[in-house]
């Protein structure tokens, strides 16, 4: 009995490799076309960057993973305006850890918000201003997408109501 349980074993652990091997062949062959060691290594590097990323964006070429999550973002964002017309403070931002940083889809599987709510439409974004697909947040540091969502979302219209009050409250404080 002992030699068949051995016997089974070994016939269970060939035929379960036999079977990854034959299904990695399958899902990794190029065609027929050779693939030469440079390919593999760039495909390599390609996947190790994207990995370094919490949240699975490619990172515009030349940012490394810390640049790309913690900054400094290019010029044309270090203090602009933001959707809402909020200046960017370089020296006053949360680490995207801090405000729950997701992607959208993630952050609406999880409860957080609702579909539709991104950083693209989200009063504090920034949109991209040097064409590498990203931009940057007036309130949270590294680079943006607009696909991206925190805890900080505020709609447009909000922040542009805020501030309409807040500068009638002004006049108004003024004339009394």
């Amino acid at each position: 009995m002992a030699r068949f349980v051995r016997t089974r074993r070994r016939f269970l652990e060939l035929a379960g490799s036999g079977a990854v091997v034959g299904i990695a062949g399958c899902l990794g062959g190029g065609g027929g076309q050779q693939e030469t060691e440079t390919e593999s290594e760039t495909e390599t590097e390609a996947t190790t960057e994207a990995a370094d990323d919490d949240h699975g964006e490619e990172r515009p070429e030349g940012v490394s993973a810390e640049e790309f999550e913690r900054g400094p973002v290019p010029e044309p964002y270090r203090t602009a305006l933001s959707q809402a017309n909020e200046r960017r403070d370089p020296d006053d931002l949360f680490t995207k850890e801090a405000v729950k940083f997701q992607e959208a889809d993630d952050a609406v599987e999880a409860g957080l918000t609702e579909a539709g709510r991104d950083c693209g439409n989200c009063a504090e974004y920034i949109p991209d201003k040097n064409g590498d697909g990203f931009g940057a947040c007036a309130k949270v540091e590294g680079y943006i997408g607009s696909e991206d969502w925190c805890s900080l979302w505020e709609s447009i219209e909000e922040a542009e109501a805020e501030a309409e009050e807040g500068e009638d409250g002004g006049e108004t404080a003024s004339v009394v």
